[in-house]
């Protein structure tokens, strides 16, 4: 079983994969796909997409990724 080494957005799109974005105040949690993902933020590091997340419900920039294996 090989290890995937997800660091971008392309790498996302490019695997299959999914990412869970989870707000570190609230708990708040919402899941996107690879595509959405760079659609909104473009061909980016997963740590400046993390930069850019901003909770709906509470406002705060505080956003907590795990990367979802394709289903």
């Amino acid at each position: 079983m090989s290890t995937k080494h997800i660091r971008s957005t392309a790498d996302l799109v490019r695997f299959g994969a999914s990412l869970k974005i989870e707000c570190g105040h609230c708990g708040a949690a919402r899941t996107r796909t690879g595509p959405e993902i760079a659609r909104t933020c473009g061909t980016v590091g997963l740590d400046a997409v993390a930069g850019r997340m901003r909770c709906a419900r509470c406002g705060t920039k505080a956003a907590r990724l795990s990367i979802l294996p394709p289903v």
